[in-house]
């Protein structure tokens, strides 16, 4: 079991804007430390002791040092920033190119705008190439585990190591796994039945292992979860949790029959039935709803930001087989182990940053054995718990939206259970 890597995006670590602000506070204390330096060199001569000022450890020395190694670190900061904003602007420029011909012509500015940073800028570009060779390759973990089995299954094994090793740019080839922004799904699915199980009072989530804990699953009744907080002045929001795929018992509309057409854009049963369920609940459009979930429940959280039928202020997915660029108002928790196959299937998600600031990819690596329980929710509510404990400052972004909640006059919880098939009209009931 290792520690969690938080990341903003597959090659991006830290938000430009960060990065930019460190240089100019490191610009600051090098000018002051140029200051101190020319003031100690004046004293120095003044008091007739130069002879000496050539060693290590004399003031003058050191302070030189200082500005030197200063001036080093605000370049390497502005450089860093600028190779990011590199990486951004070519994930943007090729998203703009493979879109509707309305985006070539963006496609055309943005790569002037490339080749404008890279000309002023070599070092730079050199560090944003550097950065896209060295992203995590979140095949190479997995590969590396499936490699000693394998050759216990003959071809089939070799086969399988094969496939993760050319899984990333499979993916990325066939558009698959990174949802751009603007995506819909396409068809009409058959209306499912969703049915409630049970309403009663609730609390507000404080942390992201409380959302963890609530997210539906074999070993919790219902496949939908929907709760319902009344605000001050009688304003109505809503945080919303979705199942993930089942296999086994009452598998309702979350089966694999609903899960490979959802990741291939397809609008599913468990898609629809998770919409009926907001409506059921009282949610209008329009109207703010936290999404989350779990594997093909995250894939329909993400669906339902992409849609923008409902006002989304976070996304939280846990192992979920896609990322999707949900815009600069949602702020996007994405939970992965790097041993969990069915992460894989996002291939690394976005290089560049996407959703609102303090959106973050969370990462680490579960069990030797990627089959056995790292995509289990016990082992993603373990991963939630050290990022509750983490000092990363992004965590204040979400702790900010959360807190919101906690100021709810009331909490009611509608758990609802689902099952393929046309809805009866006595179902409405609920």
């Amino acid at each position: 079991m290792s520690d969690i890597e938080i990341r903003s995006g597959r090659v991006v670590a830290v938000d430009t804007a960060t990065l930019r602000d460190a240089a100019a506070r490191a610009d600051l204390a090098v000018a002051d430390a140029e200051s101190l330096r020319a003031a100690l060199a004046k004293v120095d001569h003044l008091l007739g002791v130069t002879m000496i000022g050539g060693t290590a450890a004399h003031p003058v020395t050191v302070a030189t040092t200082v500005c030197e190694q200063g001036e080093m670190l605000v370049t390497a900061l502005r450089n860093t920033a600028t190779a990011y904003e590199l990486v951004e602007l070519q994930a943007r420029q090729a998203a703009a190119a493979a879109g509707d011909p309305g985006d070539r012509r963006e496609a055309v500015l943005l790569a002037r705008r490339i080749e404008q940073i890279e000309a002023s800028s070599p070092a730079a570009a050199a560090l944003a190439d550097q950065a896209v060779a060295d992203a995590p390759n979140p095949f190479a973990t997995v590969a590396g585990e499936l490699f000693w089995p394998s050759i216990f299954l003959g071809t089939l094994g070799a086969a399988a190591v094969g496939l993760y090793s050319v899984g990333t740019l499979a993916i990325r080839a066939a558009g698959k796994g990174v949802i751009p922004d603007g995506s819909t799904l396409v068809g009409a699915p058959r209306t499912p039945t969703v049915r409630l199980m049970n309403v009663r009072e609730g609390t507000a989530p404080d942390s992201m292992s409380a959302l963890a804990r609530r997210q539906p699953s074999t070993e919790r009744p219902g496949d939908i979860r929907v709760e319902r907080y009344t605000m001050p002045g009688g304003r109505q929001r809503f945080a919303l949790y979705v199942s993930g795929t089942r296999t086994k018992g009452d598998i309702g509309t979350f089966g694999m029959a609903t899960n490979v057409p959802l990741y291939l854009g397809v609008a599913s049963s468990s898609y629809e039935a998770t919409r009926i369920a907001l409506e059921r609940a009282g949610a209008k459009p329009g109207d703010s709803v936290m999404v989350s979930g779990h594997s093909q429940g995250a894939m329909i959280a993400s669906r339902l930001a992409l849609e923008e039928e409902y006002e989304v202020p976070m996304l939280v997915g846990f192992g979920n087989p896609v990322q999707a660029d949900v815009g600069a108002d949602t702020l996007q928790v994405d939970f992965r182990h790097s041993d969990d196959v069915v992460p894989l299937l996002a291939a690394g998600g976005h290089d560049a940053s996407i959703g609102a600031t303090g959106s973050m990819v969370v990462e680490r690596n579960i069990n030797p054995w990627p089959w056995l329980d790292s995509h289990q929710m016990d082992a993603y509510t373990e991963t939630a718990e050290m990022l509750d404990a983490s000092s990363d400052p992004r965590m204040d972004a979400v702790r900010q939206r959360l807190a919101e909640f906690g100021q709810a006059e009331s909490v009611e919880v509608f758990v609802y259970d689902t099952e393929e098939g046309v809805t009866p009209s006595s179902a409405d009931a609920g």
